[in-house]
């Protein structure tokens, strides 16, 4: 996906919920299908695409029904008849129970179809890394939450020359000459490191040089006792999140106090929760109780990049960083969506740890039912139940096209193997000559609650606009205003006759 030419900016990526997110929608039904789509990124964290399809394909067959003179208010109660069903089924297809959130191995099979549904080759290695992640910083009551999980994205490297370590990484630079801290003791202020500054402008009249320099040193004995008390208070390393004054940071270079300065304040609350400190708001000294501690503090390298590396030896670390690596950023950025697929689909395992085929078979099974449900069913609504069957199939069709296999004849196959009792069998990727595989023999697994979710949702998002019957948008007047001389900016320069 590329943006307009006058942004200078471009979007390398295959995930359906950041196109819907980054592009300019006016029309209302495109627009409905970005929010379905970022409530199901919001809820389960994957998933947006399967929303995107599913919902898109019941409209598309809606309307074939509706110009073969259907109502739509039959329409309509044959889709939620169909969608009440094929949630009714989804339990009994769960293949595999996942026993112990904190078996790496386990959870490592659970997440591998989701993390390599972005970067497919990957997918054992990131699974392995993800899962070694999220049992780390698993709390002892069982429940996991995602801001204990930091991304670090470094440039250069291969994909398997990511790593996992058990602290807080940070791609910055020591602002002091002091690069490295064992036993510290950590301040942390949300606040410049410097003399506060008042956000109206002051004016001061001297009366000749002397009153200057008085006025000049009075100040900065303020700044060095204020930098004294922070260290006498047995600090020894200070996190500020706002800039740093040369001044400030003479004292302490002089005092031996290690500054790193972070301007994420969401970096910051991690940073506290890591090491239990308290943030203050002004340049004081901070009590023992509001100093933060970790054993080891330094300044390192990876690859190129200077990172701060804010590590705990001996004890568990309640945070933890994945380091990703990869030559582009565009290769980053994919990499980082496929890890917090990841990470959300083992957060949703924490509610339900039941588990489906992937590689389409669970979407080809649910059609086969409902296509069987749609002959016994009595009046107008077998119409609607037999198209919400057609529509499931588009998932494993695009799957199929997706990987580069002959759509047609690969989803006869997989439809006779369903008819004949294999509900696990779904499209086989990667490999040349078969067409179908055993999702469950082949570890590709998905979520159930993520699946039930996107079949609701899409579900949701159709019949909502089966009942509206006009749509009025508002639109900006005379179109986009031509910027400079050149009529033709918005186009490319081989766009042009």
């Amino acid at each position: 996906m590329t943006s307009p030419v006058y942004l200078q900016f471009t979007f390398c990526t295959a995930h359906a919920g950041t196109i819907l997110r980054e592009l300019e929608l006016e029309n209302p039904v495109a627009r409905l299908l970005r929010t379905a789509s970022e409530a199901q990124e919001e809820e389960t964290g994957d998933g947006a695409n399967a929303v995107v399809l599913l919902a898109g394909a019941l409209m598309d067959h809606a309307e074939k029904l509706l110009r073969a003179g259907l109502p739509a208010a039959t329409i309509r109660d044959g889709y939620e008849a169909a969608c009440k069903e094929a949630l009714r089924l989804l339990p009994g297809l769960a293949c595999y129970t996942l026993a112990d959130l904190r078996d790496v191995d386990g959870v490592a099979r659970a997440l591998c179809a989701a993390v390599g549904s972005q970067l497919f080759g990957y997918q054992d290695f990131l699974a392995t890394l993800v899962a070694r992640c999220c049992v780390a910083v698993l709390s002892p009551e069982g429940t996991f939450d995602l801001d204990n999980v930091r991304l670090c994205k470094v440039p250069g490297g291969s994909i398997t020359d990511s790593c996992l370590l058990p602290a807080m990484v940070f791609c910055t630079e020591a602002e002091s000459r002091v690069h490295q801290a064992q036993e510290a003791r950590i301040a942390i202020y949300c606040c410049p490191f410097g003399p506060a500054s008042t956000e109206a402008k002051g004016t001061v009249l001297f009366q000749g040089a002397e009153e200057m320099q008085a006025y000049r040193s009075t100040e900065e004995e303020f700044l060095e006792q204020c930098i004294q008390a922070i260290a006498s208070e047995g600090a020894s390393v200070v996190v500020v999140g706002g800039r740093v004054d040369p001044l400030a940071l003479h004292y302490a270079d002089r005092l031996g106090l290690m500054v790193v300065r972070l301007t994420s304040r969401l970096e910051l609350q991690r940073l506290c929760r890591a090491v239990g400190a308290v943030p203050l708001t002004s340049l004081a000294p901070a009590a023992p109780a509001a100093l933060g501690h970790c054993q080891n503090v330094y300044l390192s390298e990876i690859g190129s990049t200077a990172v701060v590396i804010f590590r705990q030896d001996s004890v568990t670390c309640p945070v933890a960083t994945i380091v990703l690596r990869g030559a582009t950023e565009e290769l980053l950025c994919n990499l980082e969506e496929a890890v917090k697929d990841g990470l959300n689909v083992y957060k949703a395992l924490g509610s339900d740890r039941r588990l489906l085929p992937g590689a389409g078979a669970t979407e080809m099974a649910l059609a086969v039912r409902l296509e069987t449900l749609a002959t016994y069913a009595p009046g107008l609504e077998q119409h609607g139940i037999l198209e919400f069957a057609q529509a499931l199939k588009i998932l494993p069709a695009v799957l199929a096209e997706n990987a580069g296999l002959r759509v047609n004849e690969t989803m006869a196959a997989l439809e006779v193997l369903h008819q004949l009792g294999t509900p696990t069998a779904g499209i086989q990727l990667g490999q040349e000559g078969a067409e179908t595989t055993d999702a469950a023999q082949a570890g590709v697994l998905d979520s159930l609650l993520v699946k039930e979710r996107a079949i609701r949702l899409a579900t949701h998002t159709a019949t909502t606009l089966l009942g509206i019957s006009h749509i009025l948008v508002a639109k900006k007047s005379g179109g986009p205003k031509v910027r400079g001389d050149n009529p033709n900016w918005d186009l490319e320069p081989d766009m042009l006759e």
